[in-house]
């Protein structure tokens, strides 16, 4: 009976819990959501219960009900615009939402200072990590091409992304190098590339400085821009492991196609034809008949070689692979933080044999002490890398070899003998094999120890040391092969020291609506470079464990060498805010250069800033319900430039005794070395300096759905600092570095994001775009004429864009022989051997003539507008964005030499000249030449291997840049997983172009490494 009771009792409770359980699922709660700002309703806001898909959105009223699982659910309530807030759910709940200022509040890091974004006054673009923390690559910079406007990035594939440059706001010097940007990591300086120095999975945020008022803080090293870049630290009360992998293969690709051996033949018998009057060749590899039909050779070196087709890009190109593994450690507490990263990246390359490996570590810490009064840290990372390298010129030499022609004869040899039609080329594997044995290894110390104390409210004094310390060692080694029998191995070590002590005052003051932020600071860099090399011959044994300059047997030689720099510098900036309407910003910066006499070593920088937030006017008070924020700014300031040899300032002699020998004893036999002066000093030379104007506007409308940034620059360059070319009369010394030239840079930026959500569907689109216009202004005038290709007569560079072609325009190619004798006898050629198929020049000055007078300025491949578009969106755990990046330019396509000119090279060439070669066929029966490829022929007669408009195309491009599908895991996954995070993803890079561009690649003109087309398998996850 008892246990009837029992079960009874059991069942009824359980039924009650059941009951509890299906009614606490089936919890409605109904609220009311409005603004804070107008106490209207928001309209479209989620409603979600906390941890799962469980959502709703509000109505016209502002209006929810919701479903929840239990009586004390959290509800989260987001909106764009809005601050999300997490609320425990109760029925008729009100909850009023606060706008979002944070984007106002945002604090970017600027020159030896951080400010809020809103206070801005200059050109300062901030990078969002989230966009590109899924690209795998050695150099983040590299993965920022096309999303920075302003900043013009050129890359290429280059294993570890160590070929890449950049310019911002185009380019402001003649000197290679002169052009390139500051960067400062964690408050240290440096110009070397970023792929040896940081990995992207350790970087926390980019800003960077465009303008003269935001970059003249660091003063004669910000003429060309700063990019500022802070690595990640631990957050207070965070302790976390995350760890990022990915894999990725790399494809290689081309724009366009080359002859087969076969064709190639073909295509000889028709160039041979044109040019001798029907008459057929006689070959060694294609015989002597009425067709080339391809037959075993023998090669110089009396090896035969069996007649085969061997395409080139398959022996040198390679599918590739790159994993990069990143482990970030990270502690914080009330007292300090701690992080610890470990990278490693093996990325091998497209061109066979090619690789770079690299490890980095990074450690980081603060400690705050006297209750955060006093505050130390430092940021130290230790970079060990490898590069395998290609052979210099590779990508061209591969174009250039011949498809007859093998990559062995028939006794395993390497096949380099010339040969025939087969030309003189270097055997590219030969060349590229050799390079695997060549060591290239580095070591890098870079990072800084800081102390901070605030012996008073609101006054930050900040010491701050910086170090740079590099070693690189490197062997090159040539070993004997069947046409050189001399084995050369060249050994070297360079050691750089790096340094920069910074101390800086900041305070900051507010009285009413009045606010002061004012920065004193000193600053002293010191630069050390020291080289020691040694080469020698004729090595017994050639096992790489051998390969040392103390097995050389001759032509023993050493050299050693070492260069110093330094600067020392002064600064103040004062920041001033009156009700946070209108901004005011001014700078100046002293700095004294080692690489310039004394009497001009010294130079100040000073720039000024305004700013009015006309939003916050009171007569802009009826538009707080479409407009958030509406800034206008203006800025000037001047930066310098000192970026020549650090010895360009003195006399430079040679002490040798090939070129400057002396019989000093009179026996007529005796030599002694004697010195040769190589450069003359100059004493007025002085700083190159860079003056800027800048005009902007920022605005946000719609509750932060819709933001938009303007600006317009104008840079003007003088003084630039050349090393001018001289005649031979001035004689020996006559090399010195002049100021020598003026340059303009103008142009418009723009960056124009939306973003907004319906439901648990959210989405972004960002556009932005630059347009330049770049024009050289000035010369010295023993130069006018003569320097960047002018004709030394009446055609100066002056007016035209730096890089600009002088050569000859063209007017397409002569389609029918009433052409070619109309044109003869309208101008006296002087100048090329009209005919049909041939192309055509153009009587430039119209002087009745064809000659080289005729040679003009036919434009530059400086980019006339750069855009990226970055379209993304997620629904639930799932993410997918797409981003787009172009350019509008001309291209000098190179290439077209070897391609598209047969008489010019008798390697291989473009199947486009089978177009070529039927054209002609037609003609031989229409009379019509009806192609634009110039008639094939084994003469060049028409000069058609001088620069002309031939060479020039459209160089524009649309590319899709990186598709990238991604998932995060549920939070209720990764509580069961004990997980903070995880995500996978898919990626593809360089997925297609769209161009009229006809060589390899419209992004990267010339004969650079290529770029792959590359797909990735990631992961990241974090507890």
């Amino acid at each position: 009976m008892q246990k009837k009771s029992l079960f009874r009792m059991c069942t009824v409770m359980a039924l009650l819990f059941v009951s509890l359980v299906v009614n606490a699922q089936e919890t409605l709660i109904k609220g009311n959501v409005i603004s804070a700002t107008d106490n209207e309703a928001v309209i479209g806001l989620t409603v979600r219960e906390k941890s799962t898909r469980n959502a709703t959105v509000t109505d016209m009223d502002g209006n929810f009900s919701i479903k929840v699982s239990n009586a004390d659910a959290t509800l989260e309530f987001s909106y764009i615009g809005f601050v999300t807030q997490s609320l425990r759910a109760s029925n008729g709940m009100k909850v009023i939402m606060r706008e979002n200022t944070q984007a106002l509040k945002e604090v970017v890091v600027t020159g030896y200072m951080s400010e809020k974004k809103a206070d801005l006054t200059g050109s300062v673009s901030v990078v969002k990590m989230k966009d590109v923390a899924d690209i795998p690559t050695g150099n983040v910079l590299s993965s920022l091409q096309g999303r920075v406007p302003g900043m013009n990035i050129t890359t290429d594939g280059t294993p570890g992304g160590t070929n890449t440059s950049t310019l911002v706001r185009g380019r402001s010097s003649f000197r290679d190098g002169a052009s390139s940007p500051l960067y400062v990591i964690d408050g240290v300086m440096t110009r070397e590339n970023l792929s040896s120095i940081i990995s992207a999975n350790d970087i926390e945020s980019i800003q960077v400085l465009k303008d003269a008022a935001s970059a003249s803080i660091y003063g004669a090293q910000a003429a060309n821009g700063v990019i500022i870049i802070t690595t990640k630290h631990a957050k207070k009360g965070e302790t976390r492991v995350t760890v990022d992998a990915s894999l990725t293969a790399q494809k290689y690709t081309s724009g366009f196609n080359m002859l087969n051996a076969d064709e190639w033949g073909q295509v000889y018998w028709q160039a041979y034809k044109y040019a001798n009057n029907g008459a057929t060749p006689s070959s060694e590899v294609y015989g002597n008949g009425n067709t080339p039909k391809m037959q075993d050779y023998v090669g110089l070196n009396g090896i035969k070689v069996n007649a085969q087709d061997t395409n080139w890009r398959d022996v040198i190109y390679q599918t590739a692979w790159m994993q990069n593994y990143n482990i970030n450690l990270s502690k914080g507490t009330d007292t300090g933080s701690t992080t610890l990263t470990l990278n490693f990246l093996d990325h091998k390359g497209l061109v066979k044999f090619t690789e770079f490996k690299r490890f980095n570590t990074r450690l980081a810490s603060d400690y705050k002490f006297l209750n955060n009064h006093l505050r130390i840290g430092e940021n130290i990372s230790v970079n060990y890398w490898t590069q395998t390298l290609q052979d210099g010129g590779i990508n061209e030499n591969v174009i250039k070899q011949h498809p007859a022609k093998t990559v062995y004869d028939s006794m395993g040899n390497y096949n380099d003998a010339i040969s025939d039609v087969l030309g003189d080329t270097p055997n590219a594997l030969r060349l590229q094999e050799n390079q695997k044995n060549n060591n290239h290894e580095y070591w890098r110390v870079f990072g800084n120890a800081y102390i901070e104390i605030e012996p008073i409210k609101n006054l930050l004094i900040r010491s701050n040391f910086g170090i740079n310390y590099y070693n690189e060692n490197n062997k090159l080694w040539e070993p004997k092969w069947s046409r050189d029998q001399v084995n050369k191995l060249t050994q070297s070590q360079v050691r750089q020291t790096d340094w920069v002590w910074t101390n800086t005052a900041n305070y900051n003051v507010d009285f009413g609506k009045n606010s002061f932020t004012g920065l004193l600071g000193v600053e002293t860099k010191k630069y050390a470079n020291k080289t020691e090399s040694g080469y020698g011959t004729n090595l017994a044994i050639e096992d790489k464990n051998y390969l040392y300059l103390d097995a050389v047997t001759s032509g023993q030689t050493v050299n050693g060498n070492a260069s110093y720099y330094s600067m020392v510098s002064v600064f103040g900036k004062l920041n001033y805010s009156y009700d946070e309407k209108y901004l005011l910003s001014a700078t100046v910066r002293r700095d004294a250069s080692s690489r310039l006499s004394k009497d001009n070593d010294a130079e100040v920088f000073p720039s000024f800033s305004a700013g009015w937030r006309i939003s916050k006017e009171n007569f802009m008070k009826n538009t707080t319900s479409w407009l958030d924020e509406l800034k206008l700014r203006a800025s000037w300031g001047i930066n310098g430039n000192d970026i020549i040899p650090n010895d360009a300032f003195y006399n430079k002699y040679l002490v040798s005794l090939k070129d400057a020998s002396y019989n000093i004893n009179g026996d007529g036999s005796t030599l002694a070395a004697g010195a040769l002066k190589t450069r003359s000093a100059n004493p007025d030379l002085t700083w190159e300096t860079t003056t800027q104007t800048n005009l902007g506007l920022d605005a946000s409308f719609l509750r932060s759905r819709f933001n938009a940034s303007l600006d317009y620059f104008y840079k003007k360059t003088k003084n630039m600092l050349v090393e001018r070319p001289y005649i031979a009369v001035i004689g020996e010394g006559g090399y010195a570095w002049y100021n020598g030239g003026d340059m303009d840079n103008k142009g418009f930026e723009a960056t124009l994001t939306w973003r907004d959500h319906v439901k648990d569907f959210n989405y972004e689109a960002s556009f932005n775009m630059a347009i330049y216009k770049n024009t050289v202004t000035g010369l010295s005038q023993d130069i006018y004429y003569t320097y960047g290709g002018g004709n030394g007569v009446d055609k100066s560079l002056v007016g035209q864009p730096f890089g600009s072609w002088f050569g000859y325009k063209t007017d397409g190619i002569f389609h029918t022989q009433a052409e070619v004798n109309e044109y003869k006898s309208k101008y006296d050629v002087q100048f090329g051997a009209p005919g049909v198929g041939r192309i055509k020049y153009v009587d430039a000055n119209g002087d009745g003539k064809i000659n080289t007078n005729d040679r003009t300025w036919l434009g530059s491949d400086n980019p006339k507008f750069i855009g990226g578009l970055n379209l993304s969106c997620s629904y639930k755990g799932f993410d997918l964005s797409m981003f787009f990046n172009g350019m509008i330019r001309d291209a000098y396509n190179n290439s077209k030499y070897y391609t598209d000119l047969f008489q010019c090279w008798t390697g291989n060439h473009s199947t486009r000249l089978l177009d070529a070669m039927k054209a002609y066929q037609s003609f031989e029966s229409t009379g019509y030449y009806d192609c634009k490829v110039p008639a094939l022929t084994t003469l060049n007669s028409n000069n058609e291997d001088q620069l002309s408009e031939f060479y020039i195309e459209n160089g524009s491009y649309i590319k899709l840049k990186t598709l990238t599908l991604g998932y995060t895991l549920p939070q209720t996954l990764l509580n069961k997983l004990s997980l903070r995070t995880a995500r996978v993803y898919l990626q593809a890079q360089n997925v297609f172009t769209i161009t009229g561009y006809t060589g390899a690649d419209p992004e990267v003109l010339g004969y650079s490494y290529p770029l792959p087309r590359t797909y990735s398998f990631g992961m990241s996850f974090g507890f």
